[in-house]
């Protein structure tokens, strides 16, 4: 027997959350909505373009010359609604369950990192029964000193020593491929989530389904 054959070491699998676990659109539209009404903005653009990005990041665009004061002020509106209702209204995707089951049956570490706060990520996992599937869950802070998700992501990979080259960031939109590769990460785009194909272009690869994540993963491992 070769004993200089060594097997190769587990990927470690980090997964967004909205738009990529669960579906979460109906909730975080629906207060979108309502603070936007109560504070009678105008913003006649389509509110999917909020779903991923950090509050701290759309409440600028939404309140464009307003103070820091407003901004926090809207912000504290937002999550009190969706603290309320917004965060129940959410569901697992199809196929999402059978795939972290999978992936942790074959040894893989699963890890979540959101920007959503990280009181809502947990809530929102334990009402799924999904959080005994994960290593560690990762969400945002008022206390962090950046809200941008490479800087969270990069958080997790230093807190947890996780190897950059042997691990694989999943998600649907830009801010998670761009996070990814700012951490010489790689990418899966999420394809069931809220991203476009433009957005998905930027990942390494894309999984259409919650299947393909697997399949991704599973080629990945067979060639080294």
């Amino acid at each position: 027997m070769n004993q200089n054959l060594t097997l190769p070491v587990a990927p470690a699998l980090i997964f967004d959350l909205d738009g990529t676990l669960t579906d979460s659109k109906p909730g975080i539209i629906e207060c979108l909505r309502k603070v936007i009404g109560e504070r009678g903005l105008s913003y006649t653009e389509s509110l999917e373009r909020f779903i991923g990005p950090p509050v701290e990041q759309w409440v600028k665009e939404l309140l464009p010359q307003g103070t820091d004061e407003e901004r926090t002020a809207l912000a504290r509106e937002y999550r009190a609604c969706y603290d309320r209702e917004g965060w129940s209204n959410n569901a697992v995707y199809a196929g999402v369950r059978e795939m972290l089951g999978e992936l942790r049956a074959a040894g893989m570490p699963l890890y979540v990192c959101t920007s959503k706060h990280d009181h809502f990520a947990v809530r929102i996992l334990d009402s799924f029964h999904l959080t005994p599937l994960f290593t560690a869950i990762y969400g945002d802070k008022l206390e962090y000193r950046s809200h941008a998700k490479a800087d969270l992501l990069a958080h997790i990979l230093r807190d947890r020593s996780i190897d950059h080259a042997n691990a694989w960031m999943i998600g649907d939109r830009i801010f998670d491929f761009e996070a990814a590769h700012m951490n010489d990460v790689r990418a899966i785009a999420a394809g069931w989530g809220y991203g476009s194909a433009e957005e998905w272009a930027r990942a390494d690869a894309i999984a259409r389904t919650p299947s393909d994540v697997c399949a991704i993963v599973a080629a990945d491992l067979a060639e080294r």
